[in-house]
């Protein structure tokens, strides 16, 4: 992503405020690492336990070249997971070298989570991983599957569905419904949102391996707050009394309260948009609707540029790169927009100080909570010889064991499935999540652009918004600014 001078991109306010958490990918244009070569690791006896991954604290991870990682697995499946054919089989998966993604699964591997060794002995498992970021990881695994050395199974980060044209222009994944009903597997232990997000024209081409709501949070320092002699904020606010409460904690170099993860693009910020009655594309994912709601979109530019520059409750980019993490552990920001796995890395981070959290207010008091669907998923490729064995592994990493725990050993983020969020589990170690299990029941797919340049569009979007942020600009021309880039993005060629 280019960043402009002067210019606080969401990538780089993520950079500055990651410490200490588990790491969901947030950027499909985070770069990193070189291309890698295969590192063995051998599965730990079956049953046997090991040690949680030690949470990553960068958001593109690992820039160290370990590619495939093989573990043995094994076993026969529970009902909640896919039959395999019984024969000796390799499953080669491939994915990005990331905390959250490959530590995760190997280690679950080597864990022997929900008994996957002991229920599948004749299945091996390589996961083949690519150190960086999509920029490095996509054109791999194209270029893979042209030479005809793909295996089984792919991980993918959709930006706007952008995952849909592995399925349909690239014809890298197949749909898995016809393995699903081969072994009664249920995909509706998934919410409504995210199989509506990896389903084109009757077609599921992957699985939710993370699924979380889009920044639904806003943590603060509860320390600092009562120091102040503040209340503490309330999951019912409005946006008009989230003002009011900033304004009383901005005084001597503190503000008050930052959009911090939700950034400056159409992505991380779009629930607060939707908030506001603004959706971004029609149905077909060709045209931009955001001057459908004009009024809406201009009050909400209004609400983010007068925290800036009129009330001067949150910090100016004009003033330079904005450091989060910085500001947040000398205290001299006492509240930020944040994504879930804050609820775990925060507190981990920041011990001189006590972490609270509630729910992003709404415009109108008892409006309906707007949300959007952040996913990582995986399909299994067209070119698999065993997909019957690659359907087993897909559910065994998108299932509730293996994510329950993930949460709890403070691994990975969560998952979109019903079961998972009925677990108590989670609650008991995480009470915050506990917010969030309304919001998981209704979450609303991310939209639809429909060239698959999704990130495209958050780009030419975050270049109008940074403008104006920097006040150079008023927030009903950016509204026009913002419709004409989006629009001139939407009318390019399929990516």
């Amino acid at each position: 992503m280019q960043v402009a001078p002067n210019r606080v991109s969401r990538r780089s306010v993520l950079k500055g405020a990651l410490i200490g958490g588990v790491v969901v990918p947030l950027l499909a244009a985070c770069s990193g690492g070189s291309t890698a070569t295969p590192t063995t690791v051998p599965a730990a006896a079956a049953g046997g336990a090991t040690a949680a991954p030690t949470p990553a604290s960068a958001a593109a991870s690992s820039s160290s070249a370990a590619t495939p990682t093989t573990a043995a697995a094994s076993n026969a499946a529970p009902a909640a997971q896919g039959a395999s054919s019984g024969a000796k089989v390799q499953i080669r998966a491939h994915m990005v070298k990331k905390s959250d993604v490959s530590d995760w699964i190997a280690q679950g591997l080597k864990a022997n989570i929900d008994g996957f060794n002991d229920k599948h002995p004749n299945l091996t498992i390589t996961l083949e991983t690519i150190p960086g970021w999509t920029p490095e990881y996509i054109p791999k695994i194209l270029s893979m599957v042209s030479a005809g050395q793909i295996g089984d199974s792919v991980w993918y980060p959709p930006r706007h569905r952008s995952a849909i044209a592995w399925g349909v222009r690239y014809n890298v994944v197949r749909d898995l419904n016809p393995l699903a009903k081969a072994v009664n597997y249920d995909m509706n232990q998934f919410f409504p949102g995210a199989l509506d997000a990896s389903t084109w024209q009757g077609k599921t081409y992957w699985m939710d391996y993370i699924g979380e709501p889009v920044v639904p949070l806003i943590a603060y320092n509860k320390t600092a707050v009562s120091k102040m002699g503040a209340a503490e904020p309330q999951d019912t606010w409005t946006f008009d009394e989230l003002t009011t409460w900033a304004k009383s904690l901005t005084k001597d170099g503190t503000f008050g309260y930052y959009r911090a993860d939700a950034g400056d693009d159409s992505f991380g910020s779009a629930p607060y948009y939707r908030q506001f009655g603004v959706d971004f594309v029609d149905n077909t994912g060709k045209k931009s609707t955001i001057l459908d709601n004009r009024e809406g979109l201009v009050a909400a530019l209004k609400y983010r540029y007068d925290l800036v520059n009129t009330w001067k409750v949150s910090p100016s980019p004009a003033a330079g790169t904005i450091n989060v993490t910085e500001l947040l552990g000398s205290q001299k920001l006492i509240a930020g927009d944040v994504w879930p796995f804050r609820i775990q890395g925060y507190p981990a981070a920041f011990k001189d100080f006590e972490w609270g959290f509630v729910l992003t207010p709404t415009v109108k008091s008892g409006d309906k909570r707007r949300s959007m669907l952040n996913e990582h998923v995986f399909g299994i490729t067209q070119a698999s010889k065993n997909p019957d064995d690659a359907f087993t592994f897909l559910t065994w990493i998108c299932g509730k064991e293996m994510n329950v725990q993930g949460i709890v050993q403070g691994a990975k983020g969560s998952i979109a499935r019903q079961d998972f969020w009925q677990d108590q589990r989670i609650y008991d170690k995480f009470p915050t999540y506990k917010k969030l299990q309304p919001v998981m029941q209704n979450i609303e797919a991310d939209y639809f652009v429909g060239n698959f340049r999704g990130e495209e569009f958050d780009q030419a979007f975050a270049q109008a918004y940074d403008v104006m942020e920097l006040g150079k600009a008023q927030p009903d021309a950016t509204v026009d600014q913002i419709n004409k880039l989006v629009q001139a993005v939407l009318d390019k060629d399929p990516a």
